[in-house]
């Protein structure tokens, strides 16, 4: 009988910790390298203002990918969770964030970045203000909305310095968030054609710049409209979540060449997020699986899957010699059965983060699958022993990295649907939620072959794939 691997969990959260640090350097230099833009006539001051303008936007993006990543799943945090926004300019999230409301009428979903929360410097963008931030409705984290999955998107419309919809919250490409670097203070021209002059008095606040006004808005660096500029009949002081009132990026000039929006914009898209977020998803669901296996009592067996169905809504309950299929609910019945009694297997995970029908694990379930080599599978000890990889076609491949039959188990965890796959992968129906090629692609929506593959993210194949060993 082989012996179990054992997973370290403060291991594989430093991995884990590890990735999100390479992913948060990798948009820090992405961040660079887009907005850092030498104009031809730039001066050496505007250069420097710009540089430290983009350096800011870029790590408060990887600070804010990095939270999402990388939330603490004990309570009732959601992988890809991002904080309120800070609206007293104490530098901490708020407690919730909800639409307008109140005699203020306040977004709270657009504030400060909340610099501390993030674990941040007091980052300052090149004319020493401290950044602003808005949160899309389905990525906040108090109020949640009900689901926050690969299927969700974002909310915000974003436009560039021309007035052209670059990010469309009534598309599929709408921001997640936008953080905000207002630049130097300006006299705007509001929609009613009169002129408002920005007035950045921290009066009143504390030593360290917090806002004391009740509400925090009365205090004018609380307020956006004092830091936020208006151009092309579009309003940075506010927005409507899913709405083409959106966000416009500076730098716009009226016909005099004078300044009338120098707001820097850098949004959090789906393509930055979300494959992050996957990918947690993935790395906690074979952390499960692998720390079942490792279980004494377990012997090395994984539970059975729980089959795919087109009848009904989709079933979670674990069914005997399914090798393939959706991550079972505990208790796992029929792996107790199939194991016997000499040594039977534990119906419910050991060290684990999914709780069936509660937490963030019901965004998730009906979009995670998992295929079992049959040489891990629940057996009867007494009967058989774990036998491992030796006998052909007991283990699975996954190719690439490899076309050797070595993986004991693979999880898969669905991207969004594909437009550019045939039948555009509809989720809607109980007929849609049974057919794997609704959710996984190319290789990995054929399932019995014990073939599988990880691929490139692109428009035919979105699979976030892992496995053991």
């Amino acid at each position: 009988m082989m012996t179990p691997r054992l997973i370290n969990p403060l291991r594989s959260n430093q991995r884990q910790r590890g990735a999100a640090l390479l992913i948060a350097l990798l948009i820090l230099v992405l961040g660079l390298v887009t907005l850092l833009t030498l104009r031809g006539g730039q001066k050496a001051p505007e250069l420097e203002a710009d540089h430290q303008t983009a350096l800011a936007l870029a790590q408060a993006k990887a600070a804010l990918v990095g939270f999402a990543a990388g939330v603490d799943l004990s309570g009732s945090a959601r992988p890809g969770d991002l904080p309120c926004p800070d609206l007293n300019n104490d530098g901490l999230a708020e407690l919730s964030c909800g639409n307008a409301s109140g005699s203020t009428g306040q977004d709270k979903r657009l504030g400060r970045l909340p610099w501390k929360t993030l674990g941040l410097p007091d980052l300052r963008d090149g004319h020493g203000e401290r950044l602003w931030y808005a949160v899309s409705s389905n990525f906040k984290n108090n109020t949640r909305i009900p689901i926050l999955n690969s299927d969700t998107q974002g909310t915000i419309t974003v436009r560039d310095s021309k007035g052209n919809v670059i990010l469309d919250a009534a598309g599929t490409t709408g921001a997640i968030a936008v953080i905000i670097a207002p630049g130097a203070a300006l006299t705007r021209k509001e929609m009613n054609g009169s002129l408002y002059v920005q007035n950045r008095a921290c009066i009143p606040c504390d030593a360290q710049e917090k806002c004391t006004a009740t509400p925090a808005i009365d205090t004018p660096r609380c307020n956006p409209i004092n830091f936020l500029d208006i151009a092309l009949g579009e309003d940075n002081k506010s927005y409507i979540d899913g709405d083409a009132d959106g966000f416009v990026q500076g730098s716009i000039k009226d016909a005099s060449g004078a300044p009338v929006l120098n707001d820097k914009l850098l949004a959090i898209t789906y393509d930055d997020l979300m494959p992050v977020v996957e990918k947690r998803v993935s790395r906690e669901v074979l952390f499960c699986l692998t720390n079942y296996a490792a279980d004494i009592s377990n012997s090395g067996r994984y539970p059975w899957a729980a089959p795919l169905s087109s009848t009904a809504p989709p079933s979670f309950a674990d069914m005997a010699n399914t090798r393939f299929g959706r991550i079972p609910d505990t208790p796992f019945t029929s792996t107790v059965t199939s194991s016997g009694t000499t040594q039977p297997m534990n119906d419910n995970w050991s060290n684990c983060n999914i709780v069936s029908g509660s937490g963030w694990w019901l965004n998730w379930k009906e979009m995670v699958f998992y295929a079992l080599g049959s040489a891990y599978q629940p057996i009867d000890l007494s009967v058989s022993p774990v036998y491992g990889c030796s006998v052909f076609g007991a283990c699975l491949v996954v190719n690439p990295p490899s076309p050797i039959a070595s993986k004991q188990v693979v999880v898969f965890v669905a991207g969004r649907r594909l437009k550019g796959v045939a039948g555009g992968q509809p989720r809607t129906s109980n007929i849609d939620k049974g057919e794997i090629a609704n959710y996984l692609e190319k290789q990995n929506a054929s399932t019995a072959d014990g073939i599988f593959e990880r691929g490139l993210i692109g428009s035919t194949f979105n699979d976030v794939t892992s496995f053991a060993p």
